[in-house]
């Protein structure tokens, strides 16, 4: 007896695809939150950059431009969205890495969560003011000013994204333990 079968594992069973999908959906998503934060700070720059100088001479309204918020909570996404990557990348090659750095993944975006929750409120709040101080601002006239479905969005958009941190905690506290759930041992043309 070998010790491929001593371990429980036929050397010519297909190994179980659980581990590639869900390496390869970490992986997207977080190559996609990279592109997305640093689309979002492009953006932040380039829409002030484009703005007429007379919406400019009243000043900005809070959370338009880069600010120090943004700066932070964009680094922090940025470092989740590598860790995130990384998770994917090592489920796919299915070591026991991917289940690690998964968990630290979710438990650190699901801790996230009431702060993204609290910095949207607090941005809705210090817009709010602002509008009320600057009544006769370009930004104070455009439709919509002052409503809350900027902060509807945000907390939809916020809570939405909160099911994949939620999945992947279930998933790889309580199903996937240990080695042998990993299925068959990674090979190169498992890959």
């Amino acid at each position: 007896m070998s010790d491929v079968q001593q371990d429980g594992i036929d050397p010519f069973a297909e190994p179980t695809s659980w581990p590639k999908v869900i390496g390869i959906i970490s992986m997207v998503w977080g190559g996609l939150s990279l592109t997305c934060a640093g689309c979002g700070v492009f953006g932040a720059i380039a829409s002030v950059s484009m703005m007429p100088e007379q919406m400019k001479s009243q000043g900005l309204p809070p959370g338009m431009g880069v600010n120090a918020t943004m700066v932070a909570s964009t680094t922090i996404g940025a470092v989740m969205a590598f860790l995130l990557f990384a998770a994917g990348l090592m489920t796919l090659r299915r070591t026991m890495a991917g289940r690690t750095l998964h968990l630290i993944w979710s438990v650190i975006s699901i801790l996230w969560i009431p702060v993204a929750l609290f910095l949207l409120y607090q941005q809705d709040a210090a817009m709010k003011q602002w509008l009320a101080d600057n009544p006769d601002s370009e930004f104070a006239k455009q439709p919509g000013a002052g409503s809350n479905i900027g902060l509807m969005i945000g907390v939809s958009i916020t809570l939405l994204f909160s099911l994949y941190p939620a999945f992947i905690l279930i998933w790889f506290f309580f199903i996937k333990k240990t080695k042998e759930s990993f299925g068959a041992e990674a090979v190169k043309d498992y890959i």
